[in-house]
Formats: C-alpha cells, structure tokens, sequence
C-alpha cells in the first residue's frame, strides 16, 4: 500500500534479514496509523520511484553481463574442484576452457567437464587437452555417447595401450574410423581396448589391429565378449608350455585354418581356446573374421577424422551457437569485472546496512506520533470544512437548476427550427452520392477481383522462400542481437546525455542557416508548380488528339461514351490491340432507341444469325435466347438383339439422353450464334 511507506518497505525486504527489529518497528507505526487514509506518503514514494525506475534500468542493462560471468564462474569452480589447479595452473586451463567452449557447440558444464577430467585422468593441458576435449565433446554430440563414458573409457583406453599425449588426438579418430566402418560403438570400443588390452599386447596386436579386430568381430556377430576371453585363456595356456603368446597363436591359426574338416578344426581349436570357445574361434579363424590386416591398412589411409565429420555435419543452428559461444568468450572480461565487482560490494553494503538499520528503526518510531497526530489534525479539520461545502451545494444548486430551465427551452427549439433543412440538404445530396457509389463501386470490385488472385498467387509462391528467412532471421534476433542489447543499451545510455548537450549547443548556430533556406525552398516550389501545369496542360491535349480518332455516338475521348458508341481509338478494356474496335452500351433510358442500334450492329459484328432465323418471344420486355434447331439430324444406333417390345424401345432411348445434349450442345458451339430479342426491338 503506498499509504503505508514504499521506501521503508523496500528497506524492510534489503535489510530484514539482518536486523528483524527493523520490520517490528515498522510493524508497529503502521498498526498505528492503519484506521487513516494517509494518500498523502504516496507522494514521498513517487519520488523515490524515480530514483528506482532509474537504477532498475542501469541493473537491467547490466543483467546479462552479471548472468554470463556467474556462469563463467560455475566453469571456473567446476575445473578447480575437480582438478585441484591454482594460479597459473588454473588460469592455464581456463584458457583451454575458452579456445574448446568457442569452438564446438555445447555447453559451458559440458566443455568444463571435458577439460577437468582429461587433465586429471591424462595429465593433459594446452593444445593437446584443447583437442581431445573437442574430440570428445564432437563424438558425443555426434554418435549420441555419454560424455563421462567417452571421457572414462577413452583415458582408461589410453592409459591401458601407453599411448603418448602427441598421438591422442590421432587415436581417437582412429576409433572413430573404427566405428563407422564396423558399426560397434564408441565408447564400446574404448571399453573393449582397455579391458583385453594386456592380452592382445602380449598377443603381438598393436592398438590399430586390436581395436579394428574388436569391431570386425562385432560386425559379424561373433561374441566379442566370447571370443576375446578365450584369446585371453590361451595366452595363459601357451605360457605354461613356454611359447610366446604370438608364437604359439600363430601356430593354431594356420593349423584351424588348414584343418581338413570344421570338426578337426574345432578340435584343435579346443586344445588352446578351451572346448567352449573352441567351435567359435575355429568357425572365425577360417572364415577370416580374424584377419584384421586389410581392415586395418584401408583405415590407416582414410583421412576421416572426428572435426572433418562434426565440421561436415554442423547445420544452420549448431553454427549460430557456436557464434554466440564465441562473443559470450569476448564478453567474458567484462562479465567476469560485474560479477566480481558485485560479489566485492555485498560485504560492504551488509556493513553500511547493518549500521543504518538501528538508526531507521529509531527514526520510525519517533515518526509514528508525529504522523498521527497530523492526520488526525487533517481529518478533524476535514470534519469542519464539510459542513461550509454542503451550504455552498445547497445554495448553487438552485442557481444551476433555474439556469438549466432557462437555457434548454430555447435550445431545443433551435433544434427543432434546424432540423428539417438540414434534413432537407441531406436528401438533396444522398441521392448523388449513391449514385456516384454505385458506378464506383462495380469497377473497385472488378479492379480487386482482378487483383487479389494475382497477389494471392505472388504471395504463396513467395512463401516457401520468406518463411525459413523469416526464421533464420528471427533466430538470429534471438541467439546473436538480443544478448547483446542490454551492454548496448547501457552504452547508448551512457552517450546520449552528452549527445543532447552537443545538438543544444549546434542548434543556435543552425537557426540563421534554415532561414537562409526558407526563400529557395519557397522559389523550388513556384518551379515544381509551373511544371505540374504545363504536364496537366500537355496530357489535356495528348487526350482531345486521341479522342478525334474514337468513333460511334461520344465524345472524341473515352469520357465522351457516356450515351453509348463504338470506339476504335482510346482502349476501354484494355483489349487486344488486333481487334482495336469497341462497343459501349448506355442503360441510360433517354438514349435508349440509340443503344439498342449499337445492340444490334454489335450483334452483327459479332456473326449473330438474322431476325428471319429466330421467332419473337412475347410478353414483357424480358430478354430471352432462342436457338434455330433445324437442320439438325441426330441418328443414334440403337442394338436390339432377340425379341424386344416398346418399354424396352423406350428404355435404350433414355439410355441416350446424354448423348444427344453432348450432340447438341457440340452443334450450338460450332454455330456461335445466338440472338437477343426484346418486346421492342425484335432481334438482334
């Protein structure tokens, strides 16, 4: 309620958390003062609400900036929490945080997440993390993997074959490679090489053939799972009898795969691999599911890598966040300077608060007797000052009522004594009007007719192509220009009182200069006047030439046909230019006997038949057409086979109904002909 102390409840809500006695003592002035209108305070809160609008625009300016360095700020935490980096170390990493989030579309938890976990599982920092972060990050986003899964397993993988930091990045497009010819999974594959990654070394696998014989196992159907722990059994096996693992494997390949039968095969497949395992590894020995060479070399040379395919597959969107990631990183200097500067001044505002608090709350107790003993005064002196407004009513009323009896007679016969020549003019000048609408009328509502298809047409054929602009363009607004406006704002704000003072101080000096304009602009218009003239002159008799070549019962120009006529000059419809000859027709009864001659050679003109070939229609004045038939035959075939009697007859001639109005309807398109007869004029 504004009655009831803006400022001091906004002070309340700031600051009641710190001292609770602050809000009783306002409590208790306001329980005090709660049976009286006090309308009055509002004004001291309108004043203050100036000074609020005004500082909530500033805060609103800089709200984006504030929201983007607190995010920046969760980064930051998130990487060193989970890294344990200090100072040069930690500002190190967010420099690899900034290059990653600005160049992938993701997230800043994502990206931070990335750049924590390879550092601490890897060791990783530079360029080096920059790109297995991307790598990552694109994988993910591409093949649907959980981040934390790529990131674990991937390290793991890593770990697991000794990979050097160098060749990471290279490792990891490989098993991408590896994914997309095999189809097994990313993540899976990372799996998989740090889970057998002892014993396919020992088995002499490098990290190329072990992953691309991971995937080709899977890529037909073998049970990875199986047949990796039967390898790995056999490294077990062939070191009890002293034989290398590479060895004593190469020993039973070429032993399965040039066994006589599946079953020797299987057997010998047993000895090593287990009786299990040992079918399943025989049926993949000879079948060449093993023999990964081929795989491997076609993958080595494939330039395929993870950014190639993410850079291929970005669309419209994903490079619109990359855009704004990429201005939020140059903004993030300044949002970091608001976000810190405001984290600065909170403690010393809690301290300016904690000491003013005391000092309010003592302010509005001393202040609630004061102001009840005003309003009190103001209403009492109210209470005296009714009585004299009621006399003063009382004495004006009768004054107003005689006033309003002596007026309103002569008035309402001033009305009276207008009203009938004003509805007299009205008359006088509806009927025109009416009539100028309803000639105008017909041509507005052909123009439009002939129009809005047109424009219908233009518009859904433009449609398909405006709408996705429409759509890029309004993403744009939102992703890229409105994340912008409010540092903008603030700037434009910030320009525009120094701006006002400069144009105040030019326009003084400007003043003499426009009224050393005024006189050319006056001379500027004599001359466009004198050219409007001579153009309205020139189009005039451009008019009255072409009109002396118009013919029929008008004038020389088309305006002349209001009686009717023909006209070969000035185009009416705007009909072809090899048939220059038109007619005009007036329904205007005093020129009735002439428009119906015109009616009639147009008819002539047109190929209609004679009066002879066509029979009056009497009665009334209605128009009718009437067809000559004659000569016509219509002479259907008509199959009767056995015995057939007259209902039967009469039957098959319906049948051919639509057959002779198709017949007649073809003869009266062939004659185009046809005759207009009135009970006056005969035909025509």
């Amino acid at each position: 309620m504004a009655g009831k102390g803006k400022e001091l409840q906004a002070v309340v809500n700031l600051a009641g958390s710190i001292d609770p006695s602050l809000g009783k003592a306002i409590e208790s002035a306001q329980k005090k003062i709660s049976g009286l209108n006090v309308k009055a305070l509002a004004v001291g809160a309108a004043v203050g609400g100036i000074a609020v609008a005004t500082g909530k625009a500033v805060v609103e300016a800089g709200k984006y900036l504030k929201d983007l360095g607190s995010q920046f700020d969760e980064a930051a935490d998130a990487i060193r929490i989970g890294t344990g980096a200090t100072g040069d170390a930690l500002d190190g990493l967010l420099d690899d945080f900034d290059e990653v989030y600005k160049s992938v579309p993701t997230t800043m938890e994502d990206a931070s997440k990335a750049i924590a976990d390879y550092n601490t599982r890897l060791g990783l920092t530079g360029p080096q993390l920059q790109e297995i972060s991307k790598q990552a990050l694109q994988v993910s986003d591409m093949l649907g993997d959980d981040l934390g899964g790529v990131i674990e397993e991937s390290s793991q993988a890593f770990q697991q074959w000794n990979i050097d930091a160098d060749n990471m990045g290279g490792a990891m497009d490989y098993i991408f490679k590896v994914s997309q010819s095999t189809g097994m999974g990313f993540t899976d594959l990372m799996s998989n090489m740090q889970k057998f990654g002892p014993q396919l070394q020992e088995m002499g696998y490098s990290f190329e053939t072990a992953s691309a014989l991971m995937g080709q196992l899977d890529k037909a159907g073998v049970n990875t799972e199986e047949v990796l722990s039967a390898m790995k059994k056999s490294v077990g096996a062939l070191a009890k009898e002293g034989i290398s693992a590479s060895d004593g494997l190469a020993m039973y390949y070429e032993q399965i795969k040039n066994a006589g039968t599946a079953a020797e095969a299987a057997s010998i497949a047993s000895e090593i691999f287990g009786t299990k395992a040992g079918s399943t590894m025989a049926a993949a020995i000879r079948d060449g599911t093993l023999a990964v060479g081929d795989l491997t070399e076609s993958l080595l040379e494939n330039g395929e890598t993870i950014a190639g395919a993410a850079e291929d597959t970005y669309d419209f969107a994903e490079r619109l966040q990359i855009m704004k990631q990429g201005l939020e990183v140059a903004l993030k200097p300044m949002a970091n300077t608001v976000f810190d500067g405001l984290n600065k001044f909170m403690p010393v505002l809690q301290k300016l608060m904690e000491q003013i608090v005391p000092v309010i709350s003592d302010a509005v107790e001393a202040a609630a007797p004061f102001v009840e003993e005003f309003l009190m005064g103001a209403a009492d002196a109210l209470e005296d000052v009714l009585p004299l407004i009621s006399q003063l009513a009382a004495d004006l009323l009768p004054i107003l009522t005689q006033l309003m009896s002596t007026l309103l007679p002569p008035l309402l016969s001033l009305v009276q004594t207008l009203l009938p020549p004003l509805m007299q003019i009205v008359g006088a000048i509806l009927p025109p009007i009416a009539s100028l609408l309803s000639t105008i009328l017909p041509m507005i509502t052909q123009i439009v007719s002939a129009v809005l298809p047109v424009l219908v047409q233009i518009i859904s054929a433009l449609l398909p192509v405006i709408t996705p602009l429409l759509e890029v363009a309004l993403q744009i607004v939102n992703d890229v220009i409105m994340p912008l406006l409010p540092p903008l704002m603030q700037i434009v704000q910030a320009l525009l009182p120094p701006l006002v003072s400069l144009l105040n101080l030019v326009m003084p000096i400007l003043s003499p200069l426009l009224a050393l304009l005024q006189p050319i602009a006056s001379v500027l218009g004599t001359i466009a006047d004198v050219i409007a003239k001579i153009v309205s002159f020139g189009s005039g008799v451009i008019s009255k030439i072409a009109g002396l070549f118009g013919g029929g019962g008008g004038g020389g120009g088309v305006s002349g046909f209001a009686t009717g006529g023909f006209t070969s000059g000035p185009s009416i419809a705007g009909e072809d230019p090899r048939y220059p000859t038109e007619a005009v027709i007036s329904f205007n009864p005093a020129y009735r006997s002439e428009n119906l001659e015109y009616w009639a050679k147009a008819g002539q003109m047109l190929g209609a038949s004679n009066e002879s070939d066509y029979e009056l229609l009497s009665g009334g004045s209605s128009t009718s057409v009437v067809y000559d038939l004659s000569g016509l035959s219509f002479s259907p075939q008509i199959k009767i086979e056995g015995d057939t009697d007259e209902d039967a007859l009469i039957r098959k001639l319906r049948e051919l109904e639509p057959e002779f109005i198709d017949f007649v309807l073809e003869a009266l398109s062939r004659r185009e002909g046809g005759a207009y007869v009135t009970a006056d004029s005969r035909l025509y």
